[in-house]
């Protein structure tokens, strides 16, 4: 039983991660080098507008 709780989770994760692979290997575009995943998305090239009357008070209506 021991044998099966030290082995167990470390199988599992192989198989997770074999999986994981599998599929970005059947799904993914042509492979390149390097992976192909991206933490932080490119800059855009043109800045937003800035909404006009953004800093104005709100008027509130009296009850």
């Amino acid at each position: 039983m021991a044998l099966v709780a030290v082995l167990l989770p470390p199988v599992l994760l192989g198989a997770l991660l074999a999986l994981g692979w599998y599929e970005e290997l059947m799904l993914g575009p042509p492979r390149r080098r390097g992976r192909h995943l991206r933490l932080v998305p490119d800059p855009v090239a043109e800045p937003a507008p800035a909404a006009p009357a953004e800093a104005a008070p709100a008027r509130r209506h009296a009850a």
